[in-house]
């Protein structure tokens, strides 16, 4: 079943966990985006009928899947093999969703495992490197092709007790993990590594944090807790968002492919801490910065304007259709948002929305020009007042939403776990 959108979060079974340690981020994306997790062998499985649409599957006590997520059967030989949505599970067994084509049982020494978003790591380091990196691209063969590298170590001379997070681009060429040929951003022609290196100031550029210490003011010297940090992503073969607990309160990252309304094509939308200015490691970052939504009493520029160290939005094409780092132009961005404490209304420099019930809305992706380009694929704004926590919403399409801290600047974001 192509096309479905997945979803993880920290609690599932085997999944790898972000903890205080270098290299975390690249062990969970090597298992969402290209491995997958949790494999457990099908002990049978059985349609009700033979066109029935669902078939239930047994795997035996402690399997560890959950309801809504994608699973994947491997091994078959009767045509089984594939993706499937999990529409229920219990104790011992699950429920997908099938096709009235499929057999009414399995044959052959299948397994069951959570399904992968389907991208491939195309350069990568040795495994026992204590420098990983990787670069990962979709495997669709209609997409753009756009590389995400990544860089999941502490440079030499930087602070290896300090913040843990992963050093991020988009590339559109290489030869080796080491060797981009292509454009890349973020990009500063005079310092071609400012993203990837250490030099004595800035440890890297555009970052995506999964190990903070709790304090809101702190800057990337300070020493995170080594607890497990919460995380949930939803995605599919062309592009994913991650949201991660990183200290008391989320940041919200995304690399996908999207409609682009202005190029009427796609084109890429990439999110990362600090991405539209480089950030001294001994300078302080918000961590209320770090999501696309601000709740407060007060409208602050400080959340809506360009700039600052914040979770930044750009896009891989302007409305010429060219990148614009090779042009030497500058990234265009999503507009961040407020909505104020009261759950009635959402601006952005150009929208209003009047938001009189629990609704969820797109975050419309307008750039800094202010032409619509497109929606922001996985993320919706949840105009309910919700209490802290984590909820899942059944009965309004499946949405996943989190609030956490203070009202006054909590953050508010819903991941959609059917639909992009």
């Amino acid at each position: 079943m192509a096309g479905l959108v997945k979803h993880y979060q920290n609690t599932m079974k085997g999944i790898p966990q972000l903890t205080n340690n270098w290299g975390a981020m690249i062990t969970l994306l090597d298992a969402v985006l290209v491995n997958g997790f949790n494999h457990v062998p099908i002990l049978s499985l059985s349609k009700s009928n033979q066109t029935s649409i669902t078939a239930t599957i047994n795997l035996g006590s402690g399997h560890g899947f959950i309801d809504r997520q994608v699973v994947r059967i491997a091994g078959s030989t009767n045509g089984w093999d594939g993706d499937y949505k999990v529409l229920s599970a219990d104790s011992a067994s699950i429920t997908v969703e099938c096709t009235a084509q499929h057999p009414s049982m399995i044959s052959g020494a299948a397994t069951c495992f959570t399904a992968p978003f389907d991208f491939e790591i195309v350069f990568q380091t040795p495994a026992d490197s204590t420098e990983p990196k990787r670069a990962y691209r979709s495997t669709d063969p209609e997409s753009l092709g756009l590389i995400l590298l990544v860089h999941d170590f502490c440079v030499n001379g930087a602070a290896v007790t300090g913040s843990k997070f992963a050093k991020v681009g988009v590339v559109s060429g290489m030869i080796d993990i080491d060797t981009i040929v292509g454009n890349q951003m973020p990009f500063d022609q005079s310092s071609p590594n400012a993203n990837w290196n250490w030099d004595g100031t800035n440890h890297g550029w555009a970052k995506w944090y999964y190990a903070r210490t709790s304090t809101n003011n702190a800057n990337d010297t300070s020493l995170p807790s080594t607890a497990n940090r919460s995380f949930y992503l939803s995605g599919d073969n062309n592009g994913f968002a991650i949201s991660i607990n990183a200290g008391t309160a989320w940041a919200s990252y995304v690399f996908s492919e999207f409609y682009d309304t202005a190029l009427r094509a796609n084109n890429l939308v990439f999110s990362a801490s600090g991405l539209v200015g480089k950030r001294a490691q001994t300078q302080a970052l918000s961590l209320y910065f770090m999501n696309p939504i601000r709740i407060g009493t007060t409208y602050d520029l400080n959340y809506a304007a360009d700039g600052g160290y914040k979770t930044d939005w750009v896009f891989w094409f302007n409305r010429d259709g060219l990148d614009l780092y090779s042009k030497g132009g500058y990234p265009i961005v999503l507009n961040m948002c407020y909505l104020n404490s009261s759950g009635n209304s959402i601006w952005t420099y150009n929208f209003h929305y009047d938001l009189k019930n629990d609704y969820y809305f797109p975050m419309i992706l307008n750039d800094s020009e202010g032409y619509i380009r497109g929606q922001m694929p996985f993320l919706r704004f949840n105009a309910a007042e919700i209490s802290s926590g984590l909820t899942i919403d059944i009965d309004q399409g499946k949405f996943f939403t989190y609030r956490i801290g203070n009202f006054n600047k909590a953050t508010l974001t819903t991941h959609a776990l059917e639909q992009r």
